[in-house]
């Protein structure tokens, strides 16, 4: 008679135990967000265990430390430990169950908690959260048994038995948020592809008396910092402007089409380049952030005289090919644009582009194309100035497309894999 009882203790027990099981199943479906999902997890191991408090760690995805999200009051805390210190961070790192019970008998307990909540600590169920492959990703805490007996061996069955659907479950919810960073990112990379074609088209060709101009700008899959731009002034002379924006995305779209705005605007009226790069510098520097700033070359050039002023501001040196043959470079005489206000940018020694001269301007996808047989061995500036040697008396069309051949040649690619910005200014022969 007593063994029968004990059986049918036991089978109400498992009855119990599948029950609980079968519920946190179903509440673990019910919602994606990882806040919540957290909270609604440790409700189930809580119930599932019957204990008084508790902590559901996941691993972080360099595997080095164990993250959780709490309630404190109305606002969320996140703590952190770092894997292998401690109860959750031994267990994060062995994937042993532990279960103590007297927590201050235990020197790896850490008391200050109790300290700081007025909780007192007595028994501890630490066990691996696992998946389906048996990789843990994270641990389950559990403080103080509310019955009389200590957590037991059922209690461990339990959390093995819910460790796989709450792997499964904070997999499909960092999926789906995952997927919702990515639309997220795409809408800001299709802005800011918008905000860029919007103020400088792929291709663009200009003539001004004897000065011929051709522009070139390839976007890949980001929203590059890339920036140029061709405009006549008042005084009629022509203002040819490339730059980079440090980073990528919407923000750096922004950038450039604030410095657009500005430069088209500030220059109408300014004496010298010096003081429109002084404008432009501390107009950026009120608002770029974060160690970004602005790389930039302008050149303003008369198309009756074939006088050039120009002045660079930390930009890769344009290439003046003059029409013996001969190269020239443009060097950078001042800082880059937006680190911090104040002047610094005085103007390039001023030169004259005679008849079958030509400037050529441009970013570093024109020099960092990397070989398809050694990603080390980039085009670089040599192999540029070769092509500019060749190609540099050609028509501003033909000689920007020389150049992307024999990008391609040495990326062997159709197309270009990287960003790039050219502008080829040309004074007619």
């Amino acid at each position: 008679m007593t063994d029968g009882a004990g059986e049918i203790k036991r089978l109400e027990r498992e009855l119990d135990r599948q029950r609980r099981l079968a519920e946190a199943a179903y509440a673990l479906h019910s919602s994606l967000d990882l806040g919540e999902l957290l909270q609604i997890i440790l409700t189930c191991a809580r119930e599932g265990v019957r204990a008084d408090r508790g902590t559901v760690f996941l691993l972080s995805k360099d595997g080095k430390e164990l993250w959780s999200r709490v309630l404190a009051g109305d606002n969320a805390l996140e703590i952190h430990l770092p894997v292998g210190k401690g109860i959750a961070g031994a267990v994060g790192a062995t994937g042993e169950t532990i279960r103590i019970a007297d927590a201050y008998d235990d020197p790896r307990f850490d008391r200050s908690w109790d300290k700081k909540s007025g909780f007192r600590t007595k028994q501890i169920l630490c066990a691996p959260i696992r998946s389906r492959e048996g990789v843990v990703v994270g641990v389950f805490q559990l403080l103080n048994k509310l019955s009389d007996q200590p957590f037991g061996q059922e209690d461990e069955d339990f959390l093995e038995a819910l460790s796989v659907p709450v792997a499964l479950a904070v997999e499909n919810a960092r999926l789906h948020l995952a997927s919702i960073e990515k639309e997220r990112q795409d809408k800001e990379i299709a802005l800011a592809q918008n905000v860029q074609r919007g103020i400088q088209p792929e291709r663009m060709d200009t003539t001004v008396g004897p000065i011929e101009v051709a522009g070139l700008n390839v976007l890949c899959e980001d929203a590059s910092g890339d920036y140029y731009d061709v405009f006549e002034l008042p005084s009629g002379r022509l203002a040819v402007v490339i730059g980079d924006v440090s980073g990528h995305g919407l923000h750096c779209a922004l950038v450039m089409a604030q410095a657009r705005a500005f430069l088209r605007a500030y220059s109408r009226t300014s004496d010298t380049l010096e003081d429109t790069l002084t404008a432009l510098n501390d107009f950026l520097a009120r608002d770029l952030t974060g160690g970004r700033f602005l790389t930039f070359f302008i050149a303003l050039v008369d198309p009756q005289s074939g006088r050039v002023v120009w002045g660079n501001a930390g930009h890769l040196p344009p290439l003046v090919r003059r029409a013996d043959g001969t190269i020239e470079t443009l060097d950078a005489a001042g800082r880059v644009l937006g680190i911090f206000p104040g002047p610094g940018f005085p103007e390039g020694e001023p030169f004259d582009l005679g008849p079958g001269d030509s400037i050529l301007l441009y970013t570093d996808g024109a020099t960092e194309a990397r070989s398809a047989e050694d990603e080390n061995d980039l085009f670089g500036e040599r192999r540029l100035r070769t092509v500019v040697a060749e190609h540099g008396a050609d028509a501003p069309r033909a000689y920007l497309d020389a150049i992307v051949a024999a990008l391609l040649a040495h990326t062997d690619q159709d197309e270009m894999g990287d960003d790039l910005t050219l502008v080829a200014v040309r004074r007619t022969p």
